[in-house]
């Protein structure tokens, strides 16, 4: 964003507000948020006005814009339930779409445990998970996958990945694969 764009957005917060901020803060407010381009940022200073009983710290703008933890969190939950509703224990599962996942399951116990989750533990789960997920964000690494129970007992009986898809057609996860892929494979 430009320098007058954001002076303009900063004047009109301060009108409302009936607030003057000094050429230190400004500073500080422009360090912050000058990565936002002109419209978005013309469209945070609407939602501050129309959000906002009192002139917005950076933090508050930063939460209009990106959203806050907890919601991320109740997201997070809802895309974890549906992955366990499609898949079961038994299938290894990745969250690409949201690493972090990961991670809070693997402090709950790991896939296999979270999907064991009875009806009446799932409360206290999503509790637990709802409080480790902000904990979790600030890691870097987050597991590419969650092993199930087929990836583990063949994994536990020595099983490569090449021995699964030849003899079995599958891949050490269980996911079958298609024998006309693999002979394709094989040829090339």
């Amino acid at each position: 964003m430009n320098k007058s764009n954001f002076s303009e957005g900063i004047k009109m917060l301060e009108e409302y507000y009936n607030v003057k901020l000094t050429n230190a803060n400004i500073n500080i407010y422009w360090s912050r948020l000058r990565g936002y381009d002109d419209k978005t940022f013309k469209g945070i200073i609407i939602r501050c006005i129309d959000t906002l009983k009192f002139f917005p710290k950076i933090a508050d703008i930063k939460e209009i814009t990106e959203g806050n933890l907890e919601d991320e969190a109740e997201i997070a939950w809802l895309i974890l339930k549906e992955k366990i509703e499609s898949h079961d224990g038994y299938v290894s599962v990745s969250f690409l779409e949201n690493p972090v996942i990961g991670s809070v399951v693997e402090a709950l116990g790991g896939w296999i445990r979270i999907c064991d989750t009875t009806i009446e533990e799932e409360k206290w789960v999503k509790k637990e998970f709802i409080k480790l997920y902000p904990i979790m964000k600030r890691r870097d690494n987050h597991p590419e996958k969650l092993t199930g129970i087929i990836e583990l007992e063949n994994n536990q009986k020595g099983y490569s990945e090449g021995y699964m898809l030849e003899r079995y057609g599958r891949l050490l996860d269980g996911t079958k694969v298609e024998r006309k892929k693999l002979k394709g494979e094989m040829n090339e």
